[in-house]
């Protein structure tokens, strides 16, 4: 479903269900009903537009901390401008007309219920926003990696997932193109296309047609193929440790004896993955 539709969807359920809990808890006439419906809708869907926009645009990819103080702030900013907008947008139901209508606080009682209902609120919209920002990613649909000069690779077999960065003294070499190493991707999150410095990415796991990038802020899953995204990577700072595992050598804070000829390494972002013998020889010919 395209987020337009869903979103008037969303709007429309919002709507008749303020305008149903009016009628029966208030005891209202169908105008009053339908007029205080649309009075809870409008703070929801002006204040969670914005939510939204904010979580997609700076919060998802966040460290978890930056991320759960941005949730608490937004929170916080949700449920007090919502509740204000709120009453006076009832205080204006409730007059003649908008230069009579009077502002009127809830209860403490009424001001508590409608700040958990608001908190209720916000989780919802984070919820729905962090869904909508991993499609086309966590769901395979992700059609997204470019480049920093944004040409596309079309060559038989490969992906339109992935586009790779291609100096342009290389145009002129056909072969030396397809050794040149990436220094940066560009994923989809959201509607929004945010590179990501090659240099930060811990380590890519492969399974199947589908690659996850590890970096030192979130996780990106990517359609191609581990075998393929190892051509692009530069082979002095990238080892394939396991046929499941690419890591940065850059990145491995340290690593320990896991027997039988294998390692553990233990990365800078907390993660460890075991190596099989084969790997853990070239990740020793290549630091040591």
């Amino acid at each position: 479903m395209r987020r337009r539709t869903f979103d008037l969807l969303a709007v429309a359920g919002i709507f008749v269900a303020y305008s149903i809990t009016m009628r029966l808890a208030l005891n209202l006439d169908l105008p009053g009903s339908l007029l205080g419906g649309a009075a809870n809708t409008v703070p929801v869907v002006i204040f969670g537009a914005m939510v939204r926009r904010i979580i997609l645009r700076r919060l998802i990819g966040q460290p978890a901390v930056i991320q759960l103080i941005g949730h608490l702030l937004l929170c916080a900013a949700f449920v007090f401008l919502s509740y204000g907008l709120l009453i006076v947008l009832l205080g204006l139901v409730a007059g003649q007309g908008p230069n009579g209508f009077l502002v009127k606080p809830f209860s403490i009682s009424g001001a508590s219920w409608q700040s958990l209902e608001n908190v209720t609120t916000y989780a919802l919209v984070a919820t729905v926003s962090y869904l909508q920002g991993q499609q086309g990613v966590s769901d395979a649909r992700g059609r997204a990696l470019v480049t920093d000069d944004s040409q596309r690779l079309a060559r038989g077999g490969q992906s339109d997932a992935l586009i790779a960065t291609q100096p342009a003294e290389a145009a002129e070499d056909a072969e030396a193109r397809t050794d040149v190493a990436l220094s940066r991707y560009f994923v989809r999150i959201g509607d929004e296309l945010r590179p990501i410095d090659m240099d930060t990415v811990v380590s890519i796991g492969g399974a199947d047609d589908y690659a996850e990038v590890s970096t030192l802020s979130g996780k990106h899953l990517v359609r191609v193929t581990l075998a393929e995204f190892a051509k692009s990577l530069d082979p002095t700072k990238y080892v394939r440790v396991h046929r499941s595992w690419i890591v940065n050598v850059h990145r491995v804070a340290r690593a320990e004896p896991a027997g039988g000829g294998r390692l553990l390494l233990h990365m800078e972002t907390g993660q460890t993955i075991s190596t099989s013998r084969a790997g853990a020889r070239l990740f020793r010919d290549r630091v040591i």
